[in-house]
């Protein structure tokens, strides 16, 4: 019985090893082409007009 649970760790241990270095590299990934994707050039302008839907006045006021 204790064979059972010290391969059940030993197999919760693997998966959480595999999963962290995996799950790092994953998420990394994520952020860089997210960050890619914000400060590409041509995105530039439409961010910029983005930027400035806060401050337009309604013309319906």
């Amino acid at each position: 019985m204790d064979k059972d649970i010290t391969h059940l760790v030993s197999t919760y241990e693997s998966w959480r090893a595999f999963s962290a270095s995996w799950g790092l590299i994953f998420f990394g990934l994520i952020f860089s082409c997210v960050i890619a994707y914000v400060f590409w050039p041509s995105r530039q302008k439409g961010f910029e007009a983005d930027a400035l839907i806060p401050l337009r006045e309604d013309d319906d006021v």
